[in-house]
């Protein structure tokens, strides 16, 4: 199951609606896209301050969790311990913002690996 988002148009993608698969997220909220939609560049940075689809994302990588699916969820969101099943249910009930904290409480429960650094 591959995660490809639409990326909104913005200065970060030449102002083009792109076609990306979320690679890596950093400790400073940077992410490394991979396009997928064969333009150039075919990989790109945005940063806290440009729009990511975080609620496209979290839908497909809640499928992924749901499927037991990790192999196209990037590193930085692949499940180290099973994810109980009461977040699972209730996860897509929440408001955006709930939902980006419940990841922030389950990565400091040891649910995924620690941010890195952007290198």
């Amino acid at each position: 199951m591959q995660l490809v988002l639409t990326i909104p148009a913005q200065p970060a993608t030449q102002m083009k609606e792109r076609q990306a698969a979320l690679l890596a997220c950093y400790r400073d909220g940077t992410l490394l896209l991979d396009a997928r939609d064969y333009e150039k560049p075919a990989r790109f940075y945005l940063t806290p301050k440009d729009v990511f689809p975080w609620e496209q994302f979290l839908a497909k990588m809640l499928c992924a969790w749901q499927l037991g699916d990790y192999s196209d969820v990037p590193p930085q969101f692949k499940p180290q311990k099973r994810i109980p099943q009461f977040v699972v249910d209730g996860f897509p009930a929440e408001p955006l913002e709930n939902k980006l904290k419940i990841l922030a409480t389950l990565r400091t429960q040891g649910y995924f690996p620690a941010l890195t650094a952007r290198k």
